[in-house]
């Protein structure tokens, strides 16, 4: 009975207590600016980024995605251990903030909270929240010595989705060369009107791209480019092959409706307008 009433204690605290398995992001060092470093598509979950730094002025960066009205939480951590925990909040890397409408914050120190998890000693320096704007939020952190620290973005604890990488120039193919028609020379010539700039896409064009190595769609008179989606679309790459070259705009619709992340995510894979 003891034993029963013990094991019932444990289960009951392991149940109130907080979970802090943050899913690991590593800041390479390719990824020098924001745009160049990872996207964490949905920013209320749950991730662990973790930026290592060798020398002064080295700078790495990440994106996270969020929709209108999402809690924005940010919380800036370090091992309590050398060289990280003698150093003085001027000589830590600074983190700046950039919001989807261009306002920038600089994370403040505002403590130093002892945090023990997993046989390893954190320390909390600043934390953040606040309510999100849609789009994607610009994080860069630059280096004043060699150092690491750990940013946690969001508190879900769910598996997340991380983009890597450039999108792939997608192919066109050109239209066949035409040989104008000579006229008579005048005395006098005029000067031929310029062609009109191109800006949007056509859907010989999309018809074009239907493979899953080059795979645009048009939904809702825009046109994608969605072949990053394929391989890491949460409902398989089927979802998204069958889109490949098509008007996709009712089989999102049907699928999707009016939810948030998936519109957030294919806004991210926008080319442009559909020229009709």
């Amino acid at each position: 009975m003891r034993k029963l009433l013990i094991t019932v204690l444990v289960l009951a605290f392991m149940a109130s207590a907080p979970a802090y398995a943050h899913q690991p992001v590593d800041l390479l060092k390719t990824d020098t600016t924001a745009a160049k470093g990872p996207l964490l598509v949905d920013g209320t979950i749950s991730y662990a980024v973790r930026a290592a730094f060798s020398k002064a002025g080295e700078k790495k960066g990440f994106r996270a995605a969020f929709a209108q009205g999402d809690g924005l939480s940010v919380e800036y951590l370090i091992v309590d251990k050398k060289p990280e925990n003698t150093l003085r909040p001027t000589q830590l890397p600074t983190l700046v903030m950039t919001s989807p409408k261009g306002t920038s914050l600089t994370l403040k120190f505002t403590e130093r909270t002892k945090f023990p998890y997993s046989g390893v000693n954190y320390l909390y320096l600043a934390r953040y929240q606040a309510v999100a704007e849609a789009g994607e939020y610009s994080f860069l952190v630059s280096a004043k010595r060699k150092a690491s620290i750990i940013l946690s973005v969001g508190v879900k604890e769910i598996p997340g989705e991380v983009l890597r990488g450039p999108k792939p120039t997608p192919s066109v193919t050109p239209a066949p060369a035409t040989t104008p028609t000579p006229t008579p020379s005048a005395a006098a010539t005029s000067t031929p009107a310029p062609a009109p700039t191109k800006t949007g896409y056509t859907m010989a064009q999309v018809r074009a791209n239907n493979s899953a190595s080059n795979c645009w769609s048009v939904i809702d008179d825009s046109v994608y480019d969605l072949t990053n989606w394929i391989k890491s679309h949460p409902g398989g790459s089927g979802a998204i092959v069958g889109l490949c070259g098509t008007d996709g705009s009712g089989a999102f619709s049907s699928k999707h409706g009016n939810q948030s992340r998936p519109a957030a995510q294919l806004s991210s894979y926008r080319l442009g307008p559909l020229e009709k």
